[in-house]
């Protein structure tokens, strides 16, 4: 088999997309282009999706200029290889044309998605392993049939984001086990469809794609959007798998007890299982790791990078993700008031619920003073402590893990974070490239897989190492375990509230 000079990459994450030209040579990122999506919402704003034609010439365009920026010739790229976020759902009629797309953050489904777990909510997470039901498909394709009843009766394929963009490219449709089992139709055990489950849920398996093993070309790019991009015909299109999936794999993360946050808009924290590992209480959720036989436990503290871009929007204007994390660290650790509570925490998956928060300081604040870079600090820290609660609860649920957690996604990005991080674990934290998710996806595409583990194994050992100090790790444990009693009486006030 002869390698690919290069690999087009093609990551619609939860905020916007980016296509990624990855040298097989080097495997590194020689050139990339974003879009951010444009939603349309409804007027309540639970409801969400995609102008499926803007969003097909948003792909299209990314393509082309990430392609004309790394000055490769067409011939020396063979693969496009897709990930997406998970969750993102498509409705298709017979003759292949979108009745619906729209992202993981569209829960209209909310009360569909609660009448199914008040009646089926044990087998959902016992053959899913995901729960609550209202951001995977079976709850969606209630609500239209539902409210939008004509529309639900031309639905002849469902597909992920992933799947549905793939097919835009192709013309075929196909999807992976994990991306099957991350839209809610799959066992997430075996990755066949979940049959029970869906005929209790009236979900007819002939909505289904065909299923491929990740990495496999689904087909090869039309000639028409070949020619708009600057590809050869006959480029072949596959799906890696879901974003947050390919993440892990791309750190390396591939034996029993490996952890690794993928610190974007949210940051999930995976660890890798021999099994699906299940919860008592449904908090976790499971996945299938992109690599057979392996399985993941998954925590999560929701919106992170999100809360970051608010806070540093509202508390210094639009100084870059960059700058912010440098006025972060100019703030000194011992005239630190602030402790922050604006939403990152440990969630229960399962029913993910609202609280209260905001930012605790002496008062007045006068007293002691209170600058952006202590609020900055403490937003970080927030975070840092969140991603701890993920760590935890993994522990107790999974296998228990002393390994360095590998740190990738777009936080990955800022080294004091990093630093943070491995002072509020008390273990090294592995620093990866923000952009390593795009090398995985690389690896799927253009590697046999019998060489999956040790390609990205080679890759991985390019992070830098962070090591935490004793005297911080005391000093911050002594702060996360203030921030854990203070969490817990605003928690207590939530309903007054």
């Amino acid at each position: 088999m002869t390698m690919a000079r290069y690999v087009l990459t093609l990551d619609l994450g939860s905020s916007g997309l980016r296509a990624q030209v990855v040298s097989t040579e080097r495997w590194e990122v020689v050139a990339g282009s974003t879009r951010r999506y444009r939603r349309v919402r409804s007027p309540g704003g639970l409801a969400q999706r995609f102008a499926p034609t803007e969003l097909r010439r948003q792909i299209i365009d990314a393509l082309a200029e990430a392609i004309q920026a790394s000055n490769a010739r067409s011939e020396d790229i063979e693969t496009v290889s897709i990930m997406a976020q998970r969750g993102g759902t498509a409705f298709l009629d017979h003759a292949g044309t979108t009745l619906y797309v729209g992202p993981n953050s569209d829960i209209r489904a909310v009360f569909e998605g609660g009448a199914i777990d008040d009646k089926q909510g044990d087998q959902v997470y016992q053959t899913t392993g995901h729960l609550p039901s209202m951001f995977f498909l079976p709850a969606k394709l209630h609500w239209w049939q539902r409210h939008r009843p004509r529309i639900a009766l031309r639905t002849a394929t469902v597909a992920s984001l992933g799947g549905w963009v793939a097919y835009q490219l192709t013309g075929d449709l196909a999807e992976t086990p994990g991306t099957l089992a991350e839209l809610g139709l799959a066992d997430v055990g075996t990755g066949l469809p979940a049959r029970g489950l869906l005929n209790r849920l009236n979900v007819s398996l002939s909505l289904l794609p065909q299923a491929i093993t990740a990495g496999e070309p689904i087909g090869q790019i039309s000639a028409a959007i070949a020619s708009q991009v600057g590809l050869g015909a006959g480029t072949q299109v596959c799906l890696a798998g879901p974003d947050a999936q390919v993440s892990l794999f791309s750190t390396g993360s591939t034996e029993i007890g490996d952890t690794a946050v993928i610190a974007g808009w949210s940051a999930p924290v995976q660890r890798v299982t021999e099994s699906p590992t299940f919860d008592g209480q449904r908090r976790t959720w499971i996945g299938r790791h992109i690599l057979e036989g392996r399985w993941i436990a998954e925590a999560n503290p929701g919106d992170t990078g999100a809360t970051l871009d608010m806070v540093r929007t509202m508390l210094v204007g639009h100084i870059s993700s960059p700058r912010f994390s440098e006025l972060a660290s100019s703030a000194s650790d011992d005239t630190i008031p602030a402790f922050a509570f604006w939403g990152p925490r440990a969630l229960d998956l399962s029913n993910p619920g609202m609280s209260v928060g905001g930012l605790l300081t002496p008062s007045p604040i006068t007293h002691e003073g209170l600058d952006p870079a202590s609020v900055a600090r403490a937003t970080f820290e927030n975070i840092a402590f969140a991603i701890h609660e993920c760590v935890e609860l993994l522990d107790e649920v999974a296998v228990a893990s002393t390994r360095p957690l590998s740190l990738t996604g777009g936080m990955s990005a800022s080294r004091f974070f990093a630093r943070l991080l491995a002072t509020t674990l008390g273990r090294p934290v592995l620093r990866h490239d923000a952009r390593s998710s795009a090398i995985g996806a690389a690896i799927i595409a253009s590697v046999p897989t019998e060489e999956w583990r040790g390609a990205v194994s080679l890759f991985a050992k390019r992070a830098e190492t962070v090591e935490p100090t004793t005297i911080d790790v005391i000093e911050q444990a002594n702060r996360y375990s203030r921030w854990r009693r203070l969490r817990e009486r605003l928690d207590a006030l939530a309903e007054e509230f």
